[in-house]
């Protein structure tokens, strides 16, 4: 009886380090870095109605020096994938005149991708999220520079120029 309850309890902790010594392992060898938010001050003009802008923004990026922070190297980019993104009001007024807004991402040699779009601005809202893409977005964010572009639909009538603010946070999953 004695043998059986030693080696039963031997057993379990031997289930226990084994458990805690792959969820070190996983810790070890992935991680998921969330980068710092990009934004995109633009402007929209009056206008009418269905008329739409697009702004771009050309955007220096060194993941180097974000992975090196954590401490890995470019090489153990495993996934580059978006976080958030969301479109707010700078100064007065509200997202109410907008119908749509859609950011897509370009790099040299790469086509344009939808990363993030919202088709239906709730009244009221200075601020919204966008709805986001599950795209690797590794090629786009390694180039020295990318382009983000940000659509933006109006639903109304636009009568006073207004201040807007794209955010895009990116979340890189590095491994060993």
């Amino acid at each position: 009886m004695k043998k059986t309850i030693l080696l039963s309890a031997m057993a379990g902790l031997f289930l226990i380090l084994i458990t805690g010594c792959q969820n070190l392992l996983d810790s070890m060898i992935e991680q998921t870095i969330k980068s710092d938010y990009t934004s995109v001050d633009f402007t929209v003009n009056p206008g009418l109605a269905g008329t739409y802008t697009d702004t771009v923004e050309v955007v220096s990026f060194d993941i180097d020096s974000l992975l090196s922070a954590e401490g890995f190297d470019q090489g153990k980019v495993n996934s580059v994938k978006l976080k958030d993104a969301s479109v707010e009001v700078i100064g007065e007024g509200n997202l109410d005149p907008f119908e749509s807004f859609l950011i897509t991402l370009e790099a040299p040699g790469k086509n344009a991708v939808t990363v993030a779009e919202v088709t239906s601005v709730p009244t009221g809202y200075t601020e919204i999220a966008l709805t986001k893409k599950d795209i690797e977005l590794s090629e786009y964010l390694n180039s020295a520079q990318y382009t983000i572009k940000v659509k933006s639909v109006l639903d109304h009538d636009l009568e006073t120029q207004m201040n807007l603010q794209a955010n895009v946070r990116y979340e890189i999953n590095v491994g060993l």
